[in-house]
C-alpha cells in the first residue's frame, strides 16, 4: 500500500560529546554516559537555528533529486515549533516553494513521532487524499533544556529527517499497532509556555 521512497536528514554543524559533558559534570565520566545511553555525541542547533531551519535543509537535499511538484501532503512531527501559530507546516510549504493545492498540518509527538507519522501517512493515501506526502521530524529540544539539567542533556540532541512517503500497490498491506501511555509527562513537561502563560 505504501511505501518510503527517500530519506534525507540534517544535523547542525554544532556537537556536544560526552568528554564535553564530563567537563561541565566531572562526577559522570564519558564513558558511564556512554554505557548508560549508548551516545557518545549529539548535534546542538545553534541559537538562531530553528526547527523549520533544520527541516528546510534536510527537506532540500530531498528535492535535489525528487520533485517538488510531486508532493500533495506535508506531515510535520514536532515538539519544538517556531510558533504556536501558524503551523510550521504551512510555512514550509511556502519556504520549500510547494504547490498551493496540498494539505499541511503539524503534529505534536516525540520519540513515537516517525511511527505515527507513518500511520498518518497510510491513512491519508488509504483515503485518496494524498499519494506524495512529505513527512518530516525536526528538533531542538536542546533549547527548552536547562544547562544543569545532565540526565535529560545527555539524551538529546537537534536533528531533521525528511521522508517521501509514496502509494505503492506492489508492496503488501500491513497493520500499525500504537499505544499511549501519559505517565511520565513530568519528567519532560516544558512548563514555561501554551495556556500556562494565559492562565
Amino acid at each position: 500500500m505504501i511505501r518510503i521512497s527517500k530519506i534525507e536528514y540534517y544535523l547542525p554543524e554544532l556537537v556536544l560529546t560526552n568528554m564535553d559533558l564530563e567537563k561541565e559534570f566531572p562526577e559522570w565520566s564519558s564513558e558511564r554516559i556512554r554505557e548508560k545511553v549508548g551516545i557518545v555525541q549529539r548535534h546542538i542547533s545553534s541559537e538562531n537555528e530553528t526547527v523549520l531551519d533544520l527541516a528546510i535543509q534536510s527537506s532540500e537535499k530531498i528535492f535535489e533529486e525528487y520533485d517538488r511538484n510531486r508532493i500533495d501532503f506535508i506531515l510535520f512531527c514536532t515538539q519544538s515549533p517556531d510558533y504556536f501559530l501558524p503551523t510550521t507546516a504551512c510555512i514550509l510549504q511556502d519556504k520549500l516553494g510547494l504547490r498551493k493545492n496540498i494539505g499541511a498540518v503539524d503534529f505534536n509527538l516525540g520519540c513515537s513521532g516517525f511511527v505515527y507519522g507513518l500511520a498518518f501517512a497510510k491513512g491519508l493515501i488509504a483515503a485518496g487524499i494524498a499519494n506524495h506526502i512529505l513527512l518530516i521530524t525536526s528538533e531542538t529540544y536542546t533549547k527548552h533544556i536547562h544547562p544543569k539539567d545532565k540526565g535529560n542533556r545527555c539524551l538529546f540532541g537537534d536533528a531533521s529527517a525528511s521522508v517521501i512517503v509514496e502509494k505503492d500497490t506492489n508492496v503488501g498491506d500491513y497493520q500499525f499497532c500504537l499505544g499511549t501511555d501519559g505517565i511520565g509527562a513530568e519528567n519532560l513537561m516544558v512548563k514555561k509556555g501554551a495556556s500556562e502563560q494565559i492562565l
